[in-house]
């Protein structure tokens, strides 16, 4: 009675391990292989930096080869446009409820 049921045990450990090791190759390669769409995203995140990069670069130089004058006309527009594009606050009670 004890070589049937050893015998089943084995029989089912050799079919799992079947499955695993034949299971595993199929679907290892895809997890391993790198796919497009993130090779594509990659570059374009690396694409977009160096673009920032460029632009700051370009930026800054162009704000070093101003004169003086126009240097305090620049940080007096950038002070007024923070001030106008600044939310309005909203009143305690105007009176009207919104819906």
């Amino acid at each position: 009675m004890n070589k049937p049921v050893c015998h089943s045990r084995l029989v089912l450990i050799a079919a799992i391990m079947m499955l695993v090791v034949f299971t595993f190759p199929a679907t290892g390669c895809r997890l391993l292989k790198r796919d497009k769409q993130s090779i594509a995203e990659k570059k374009t995140k690396e694409a977009d930096k160096n673009a920032d990069e460029e632009y700051e670069k370009a930026r800054k130089q162009l704000y070093n080869h101003q004169s003086k004058e126009t240097k305090k006309r620049m940080k007096q527009t950038k002070k007024q446009a923070a001030k106008y594009n600044k939310p309005m606050k909203r009143k305690a009670f105007s009176g009207t409820k919104c819906d």
